[in-house]
């Protein structure tokens, strides 16, 4: 990869960005030489200047343009230097599995290839980019409808983040066992109740932070018990600190 061909994308004076919307957060720029790890929602993967490995433990090393992992897959972007996209897709929102069946094939849980690759590619070009049509172009089919009663737990969720959401309590409210909620929460979320409310305490400690707010206040004002358990979290979401997100360079757009 060229220096030229590589500020055909990144531009000789932009900065890496993260932008934070109802229903997805979105990541364009370097590879930040990640650690394995488990994200709590889905996340769809593009390489901007080329192929990058997808690491995984059950399925080995695998290369491609694009990919899909579901949440709480393992995996790793390995692309140093390179320029990706990542979109974070909260499952509540129902376009994730869209997003999947956008993806031309599979190895176990993860999509490879996705049929509007090159497309995504272009609209990540330049210094200006369009999270919402960069949504759009991921999903491209209709999504399919939330149970109204999962869409209204996320939405509680998401507004009160600071708040512990007991399944026995939640579920009561609901007219519906312990049980049968936290299956259909999965089904319908493909995550777990208790990783679903750590994603949501996550965005709101991020959006807090991005407007010049405290790290460590932010978190605790989202939720999280201490510092440690935020950090571990954030790690284990993302495979790399806060604080080193923080200090990559990247500016943020809250979308306001």
């Amino acid at each position: 990869m060229t220096a030229g061909a590589l500020s055909e994308i990144c531009g000789p004076a932009r900065s890496p960005v993260v932008w934070l919307r109802p229903g997805h957060v979105g990541y364009i720029g370097p590879e930040l030489g990640v650690d394995p790890h488990s994200t709590s929602v889905a996340v769809l993967s593009v390489g901007l200047d080329g192929p990058f490995v997808l690491e995984t433990a059950a399925h080995g090393e695998i290369r491609t343009g694009s990919s899909f992992a579901p949440a709480r897959a393992v995996h790793r972007v390995n692309a140093p230097g390179r320029w990706i996209l990542l979109l974070f897709v909260d499952l509540a929102s129902a376009p994730a599995v869209a997003i999947a069946q956008e993806m031309t094939t599979t190895t176990g849980p993860y999509g490879l290839g996705h049929r509007r690759e090159a497309e995504l590619v272009e609209q990540c070009r330049g210094h200006d980019v369009d999270p919402e049509q960069i949504f759009a172009t991921a999903i491209t089919g209709p999504a399919p409808a939330t149970d109204p009663r999962i869409e209204w737990v996320t939405a509680e969720i998401r507004r009160n983040p600071n708040r512990t959401f007991r399944a026995e309590t939640t579920a009561a409210e609901l007219d519906l066992s312990t049980s049968h909620f936290l299956r259909l929460f999965a089904q319908q979320c493909g995550t777990t109740f208790r990783r679903y409310q750590q994603w949501a305490r996550i965005i709101h400690t991020l959006r807090d932070a991005a407007t010049g707010h405290d790290l460590t206040r932010s978190a605790t004002d989202a939720g999280f018990a201490t510092p440690s358990h935020f950090s571990e979290t954030f790690h284990h979401t993302f495979g790399l600190s806060a604080t080193a997100l923080l200090r990559s360079g990247i500016r943020f757009d809250l979308g306001t």
